[in-house]
């Protein structure tokens, strides 16, 4: 496999860690964490500002991650390995699909939240406020929401990096794989 193929696939590989590490970080350290901050608006403002610097960095690591695979792709008609490689990489193309989707979903809608949390209406905020149940019942949805689609998001980052591997581990059975892969870039 030549430098840039090889590159592109480290590159591939530094996008999915970067997105599964730093979201597993966030929801299981950083998130329990700051609940060790006693007032309810500094607790939200930092939330929403760690999270709001991180998405910009999941935002490329997803780019980087599907751009790698996907132009990879194009330059391969499928023939060069087995069934069940062609079918594991129709199962990843859909998974690298559903990380960008739920993945932009995600970082969509937890900047809505955080625009609420700059006008006041963060969640751990408006759980102290009395009189604001329809405002915190919207930022308690989509709170959830953000929730849901970050979880969606980190278990179809996880299945494409076992799809990955079990890839790889098919391109190494292959006879034609190896000799098709040395003519790309």
């Amino acid at each position: 496999m030549t430098t840039l193929s090889t590159a592109a696939w480290a590159a591939h590989e530094v996008g999915l860690a970067t997105s599964i590490g730093g979201t597993i970080f966030g929801q299981m350290g950083l998130d329990p964490a700051i609940q060790e901050i006693s007032s309810p608006a500094e607790r939200d403002r930092v939330q929403t500002k760690a999270w709001r610097r991180f998405s910009y960095v999941n935002l490329a690591a997803h780019g980087v991650m599907a751009a790698t695979w996907f132009a990879g792709r194009a330059m391969l008609t499928g023939n060069e390995v087995s069934k069940d490689a062609r079918t594991l990489t129709m199962v990843k193309d859909g998974l690298v699909i559903g990380s960008l989707v739920s993945g932009l979903a995600c970082n969509l809608f937890g900047h809505l939240l955080g625009k609420r949390t700059d006008e006041g209406l963060g969640p751990n905020e408006l759980a102290d406020r009395a009189g604001a149940e329809a405002e915190a019942e919207k930022t308690h949805k989509l709170q959830k929401f953000v929730s849901t689609t970050g979880t969606i998001n980190l278990l179809a980052n996880i299945a494409v990096l076992g799809v990955t591997t079990m890839l790889a581990m098919q391109g190494n059975k292959s006879a034609r794989f190896p000799l098709r892969s040395r003519k790309l870039p």
